[in-house]
C-alpha cells in the first residue's frame, strides 16, 4: 500500500513553534542575568497566543488516525511512551538542575526527593509538554463517542476559564496544561479547518492576520489587560492562523531554511534545550547589560541550543529508550518492531519516516 504524502507545512509549523519555545526559555533565563531587554521579553510574552497553541494543535493533527484502537494499544504506543519519556527526561532535567548553578524563581535551584515523589502532581520540574500529550490523548479517547460539538463544549469548559483568567489555579504548569487542551482539540477535531487556512495561504492573508493579531495584542498590553481575559480567545485564533500562514509561505518559498526538517525533529529539541540553555547560562561571561547583549545573547543561545540538541540527537538516537519507549510497538514513539516489509509505508502514514525519525504527536 503506497504511503500518503507528508504535509510538510505541518512540520514547518512545528519547527517555528519549537524555536519560539526555545527563544522564550532563553529570554526568561537571560533576564536572571540582566541579559534580556524589555522589548524581547514583551515579544515572547505576546507570542504566548502563538507558540504553544500551534505546538499542541499540530501535535493533535493526526491523533484521530488511530484513536479508535483499543486501550491496550493506546497505552503501549501512545500514552505509555509519553509517560516513559516524561519520567526519564524529568530525571535528566533534575540532575542538570542539581549539577549546574541553576536558579529557578522561588527556590534555591536545588531539587529534592519531594520533586520526584510529586512528579505527576507537579510536573513543572520536567518536560510538562510530554505529560500534557499523554493526558490529552486519554481525554480525546474518552470523549470519542460524543458528538464533536459536545467534545468541543467540554474542552472549552476545561480550557477557557483558566486561559482567560476567570478561574485561577495556584500552579503555572496546570494553568498551562488546562489552557492548551482546547488547542489540541482544534488540531484533532478541526484539522480540516486548519488545512483550509493552509490551503489559502498568501502574503495578503499573512498581512491581514498579522495586522489584526498585532493590533489586538498591542491594545491588550497598552490597556494593561494582558492576556488573562476573554479577548485571549480571538487573539489566539488569529495567532494560530497567522502562524500557519507564515509557515506555509516559508515552506513554499524558503525551503532552504530547513524548518520542516527541524519540525520533524521537535522531540529531541524540546527534551534537550532546557539542559543546554542551563549549561550555556551557567557560564560567567561578564557581559554588560547593553541593548546588543539583550537581543544577541537570547537569540544566539536559541540558535546554539537548537543546533546542539540536533547534534546530540544525531549521535545518540540509536540508543534505545532515550527518544522512544524501550519496548517495541506500532507508534511513532516506540522502538521498531520486526515486521513485514510493508511496515515502512504504514510508519510513514503514522508519523515515522523510513529512517525512524520521531515526530511528536504524530504517533
Amino acid at each position: 500500500m503506497p504511503s500518503t504524502p507528508r504535509l510538510t507545512w505541518i512540520d514547518t509549523v512545528k519547527g517555528v513553534a519549537v524555536i519560539l519555545v526555545v527563544l522564550y526559555h532563553a529570554v526568561s533565563l537571560a533576564q536572571d542575568k540582566s541579559w534580556s531587554g524589555d522589548q524581547l521579553s514583551m515579544l515572547t510574552s505576546a507570542l504566548l497566543t502563538v507558540r504553544m497553541p500551534l505546538f499542541f494543535a499540530m501535535s493533535g493533527f493526526f491523533i484521530l488516525r488511530r484513536v479508535d484502537r483499543p486501550w491496550p494499544w493506546q497505552l503501549r504506543n501512545r500514552i505509555g511512551p509519553f509517560l516513559w519519556l516524561f519520567i526519564l527526561w524529568t530525571a535528566v532535567w533534575l540532575l542538570v538542575f542539581d549539577v549546574l548553578p541553576w536558579h529557578r524563581a522561588g527556590d534555591s535551584g536545588r531539587t529534592s526527593l519531594q520533586d520526584i515523589v510529586r512528579l505527576f502532581v507537579d510536573p513543572s520540574v520536567g518536560p510538562w509538554y510530554i505529560y500534557a500529550l499523554a493526558i490529552y490523548i486519554v481525554a480525546v479517547k474518552l470523549m470519542r463517542p460524543l458528538p464533536v460539538w459536545l467534545q468541543f463544549l467540554v474542552g472549552a469548559a476545561v480550557s477557557l476559564p483558566v486561559a482567560c483568567g476567570l478561574l485561577t489555579i495556584d500552579s503555572w504548569v496546570w494553568t498551562s496544561l488546562l489552557s492548551h487542551f482546547i488547542a489540541f482539540q482544534i488540531g484533532a477535531l478541526a484539522h480540516r479547518a486548519l488545512a483550509t487556512v493552509a490551503d489559502r495561504a498568501s502574503l495578503w492573508w499573512l498581512l491581514g492576520y498579522g495586522a489584526l493579531w498585532g493590533a489586538a495584542t498591542a491594545a491588550l498590553f497598552f490597556l494593561g489587560l494582558g492576556l488573562d481575559n476573554p479577548a485571549r480567545i480571538p487573539v489566539t485564533l488569529l495567532g494560530m492562523a497567522m502562524g500557519i500562514t507564515a509557515a506555509v509561505l516559508i515552506d513554499r518559498h524558503a525551503p532552504f531554511l530547513k524548518l520542516a526538517w527541524v519540525g520533524k525533529n521537535t522531540l529531541p529539541i524540546y527534551l534537550l534545550h532546557v539542559p543546554l540553555l542551563g549549561a550555556l547560562y551557567s557560564l560567567d561571561l561578564g557581559l554588560p547589560s547593553t541593548a546588543m547583549v539583550a537581543v544577541g545573547v537570547p537569540v544566539l543561545s536559541t540558535v546554539l541550543a537548537v543546533a546542539a540538541a540536533l547534534l546530540i540527537w544525531r549521535v545518540t538516537r540509536r540508543i534505545p529508550g532515550i527518544y522512544t519507549a524501550p519496548w517495541a510497538g506500532d507508534g511513532a514513539n516506540t522502538r521498531n518492531a520486526p515486521t513485514a516489509p510493508s511496515r515502512a509505508a504504514s510508519d510513514d502514514r503514522d508519523g515515522r519516516d523510513a529512517d525512524g525519525r520521531i515526530h511528536v504527536g504524530n504517533g
